[in-house]
């Protein structure tokens, strides 16, 4: 879920330099692009709350997380729409890209961690009271949530239980449930953490044919480079080409003349004309169109 928005972040971070050089110096641009620096920071700030947390709470919690990250994909999109309509054609097509995919995203649950999730749910709701002795309704969901999270080793399980530790010293008193929650999964990686990753190959839990959570989601095939725009590199469905042989969307190429330019986006090169041809993908003639 995280890597799947980390990756608009970073796609957004790499044309932030942009943004700034070609803000508009009115008030509503410097307000958007504070916004948009603001959105970002909460972003990051996300990101390492996640990296840093309790594997075993991420996967208790992976419902709150889903809304964390749709509320940010929402502040993004938001924020960038505004930019988008107050930056040169080239930079706009760029963040239009970054804005459709955003609409598009989904935070697809991990297998494993959907399963650990599941699981320690349904151990939180039987409520079984702490003690020091072994009890199987609690060793085997804690067993199998480990192995699905891969906290088996000594190593991951101390990393563990003080990701815990430290997530427990940041939540407030007064959210009693969270604690209790995290105090609990202290509990039992303490209680059986010599037990979990024991005997795992002969382990009794019931064993999932790992393909059997494989996606099958081949997502939208990506078109040819032919058939894409060199402007905005989205499939174009009103292609034109220009004087010097290049072809665009009409909607990419009219603002870039809107904006006063003479040139070929591609080559540079000053245009002897600003006829646009339409391109009718060879199904019959073409029509000229003077602009």
């Amino acid at each position: 879920m995280c890597l799947e928005l980390k990756k608009f972040v970073d796609r957004i971070s790499k044309i932030l330099p942009d943004i700034e050089s070609a803000r508009p110096r009115c008030t509503s641009g410097i307000k958007a692009q504070c916004s948009l620096h603001a959105a970002m920071e909460k972003a990051k700030l996300f990101f390492q709350y996640c990296s840093e947390s309790s594997r075993l709470y991420l996967a208790f919690a992976t419902g709150k997380i889903i809304l964390r990250c749709e509320k940010i994909q929402r502040s993004l999109e938001l924020r960038l729409s505004q930019i988008q309509k107050m930056v040169p054609t080239l930079l706009a097509a760029k963040i239009s890209g970054i804005v459709h995919d955003l609409r598009d995203a989904k935070f697809p649950i991990d297998s494993a961690a959907e399963e650990a999730g599941k699981v320690v749910r349904e151990l939180i709701l039987k409520e079984i009271p702490t003690s020091d002795c072994i009890n199987d309704l609690e060793l085997e969901p804690i067993q199998l949530a480990a192995l699905r999270l891969n906290i088996t080793t000594p190593s991951a399980l101390s990393k563990e239980r003080m990701s815990i530790q430290r997530l427990l010293g940041k939540v407030p008193d007064h959210m009693v449930q969270k604690r209790c929650i995290l105090k609990y999964f202290f509990h039992l990686l303490k209680k059986y953490g010599e037990i979990i990753g024991q005997n795992l190959n002969g382990s009794t839990l019931v064993r999932h044919d790992e393909s059997s959570y494989q996606s099958f989601d081949f997502g939208t095939p990506e078109p040819p480079e032919e058939f894409k725009c060199p402007i905005s590199m989205r499939l174009m469905y009103e292609p034109i080409i220009i004087a010097s042989g290049k072809t665009f969307e009409r909607f990419w190429i009219e603002n870039w003349f809107n904006e006063g330019n003479e040139t070929c986006p591609i080559t540079h090169m000053k245009l002897d004309h600003l006829s646009l041809t339409s391109k009718l993908c060879n199904e019959g003639p073409h029509i000229k169109v003077v602009f």
